[in-house]
């Protein structure tokens, strides 16, 4: 009965994966009803199956004494009926992969009633920010993040306790010649300049009621609220790391007051047409250190305007559009370095610029640290005021440069050229 179970639930596992494979290809609303049915009915199926399995497990060496004793059944054999003995519950692992979870998570997203009765349901909701995201979707939503969030993909994350203090020095000691008579000194503790500390700011993701209750389908609400919070989450995420006020929220690149007023760089429109601007503005000021981690980020309208438009005194454009050969996109590329580009919207293109407003950055994504856990909870509350169901997804973070001596913000000078270099 052991051996049956496995390889029953193997076999429907397969199919399940197989499913789910169908259904992100397919363009029919029909045909994804109907799967999703079908994956849901295995789901309970596999569940039930685990459940038994659980009991034998649990109890290997009592003998079997029902006459319909099935531990010859054939490994090919369907099984037509089981009894659950234990309501299909999951009896190991994380409860917030239990089907059971998943179904009063998805219950409380269409009807705002939580009933969910388990003994570990204190580990699964929190005051501040509702309750916690089963991990299917927090999976999905994972991998949503690597393909929307270009920026954040980029910089560092860690997971650290909030409001201690992070101790930023290079301890690196000096080295002395010696003679027979005169040995060396006893180095100094280096002092700390500066420091680090990451706070506890909460961000919020909000989704139209409307959506959520036209969806029945258990498998498609965990995959739309994934995307749904994958695509406002890591906009906003990319957002900030360029733009964060540091007030109730992460501190952005342009807003942190530590980066050297050296490597802020003023250019024109003239300036910017001509390259030997760019190398002796930008490029030599960089230190041997950065030169090799650092990526520049500007807008696609300033890139193709300004970038790919350089020519040397011949009029022979200087650089050339070159392809990945795997998914066939254009790869932006700067002398060696390569080039992120952004929307608007996190980064101005140097036409809509204002006078000393930045419209492109150098910068070691990896200086730029993420600090979360990346537990994403979900509220949904009755708004009196304006009738309304409010549906919104919480996370818990904050982020910083960690390294400014490798970052440089280039700003829009409005001035005529050769009018001084830095601002």
């Amino acid at each position: 009965m052991k051996k049956f179970l496995e390889n029953l639930i193997s076999t429907k596992e397969q199919r399940v994966s197989a499913l789910k494979e169908q259904v992100e290809k397919s363009t029919d609303v029909n045909e994804v009803r109907n799967i999703t049915s079908e994956v849901e009915s295995l789901t309970s199926e596999i569940a039930e199956a685990r459940a038994q399995l659980a009991k034998i497990n649990e109890t290997p060496d009592e003998p079997i004494t029902d006459v319909t004793d099935r531990s010859a059944v054939p490994s090919d054999a369907k099984l037509v009926g089981s009894f659950n003995q234990n309501n299909g519950k999951e009896q190991k692992g994380d409860v917030l992969d239990s089907m059971e979870y998943r179904e009063a998570f998805a219950n409380y997203v269409k009807t705002g009633k939580w009933e969910f009765r388990d003994a570990t349901a204190g580990m699964v909701t929190t005051g501040d920010i509702g309750k916690v995201i089963p991990n299917t979707i927090m999976n999905e939503l994972i991998k949503e993040l690597k393909d929307y969030g270009r920026l954040y993909s980029k910089v560092r994350k860690i997971n650290v306790q909030g409001g201690v203090e992070f101790p930023i020095e290079e301890l690196v000691p000096t080295v002395s010649w010696i003679t027979e008579t005169q040995p060396s000194s006893n180095q100094a503790v280096p002092k700390i300049k500066t420091s680090i500390v990451f706070g506890y700011h909460v961000a919020e993701a909000r989704i139209a009621q409307s959506l959520l209750s036209s969806i029945v389908s258990l498998p498609v609400l965990e995959s739309e609220i994934a995307k749904l919070l994958a695509e406002a989450f890591v906009k906003e995420f990319d957002r900030i790391i360029i733009n964060g006020t540091g007030n109730g929220q992460p501190l952005g690149v342009l807003n942190d007051t530590r980066v050297p007023a050296a490597h802020k760089i003023t250019m024109t429109d003239a300036e910017l047409k001509d390259w030997t601007n760019w190398r002796t503005k930008l490029f030599a000021k960089i230190k041997l250190a950065y030169r090799g981690r650092g990526i520049i980020i500007m807008t696609p309208e300033t890139w193709e305007t300004y970038v790919m438009t350089l020519k040397d005194d011949s009029h022979r454009p200087l650089y050339t559009e070159t392809y990945n050969p795997v998914n066939g996109q254009a790869e932006c590329r700067f002398s060696g370095r390569e080039v992120l580009l952004v929307e608007p919207d996190i980064l101005k293109n140097f036409s809509e610029a204002a006078n000393d407003e930045a419209f492109a950055i150098y910068m070691d994504t990896n200086a730029y640290c993420i600090n979360s856990n990346l537990q994403i909870g979900y509220k949904r509350y009755f708004d009196e005021a304006t009738n309304k169901w409010i549906n919104k997804g919480l996370t818990i973070m904050d982020g910083k440069l960690l390294d400014v001596n490798g970052c440089f913000i280039i700003k829009k000078s409005t001035a005529q050229a050769n009018d001084g270099g830095n601002g």
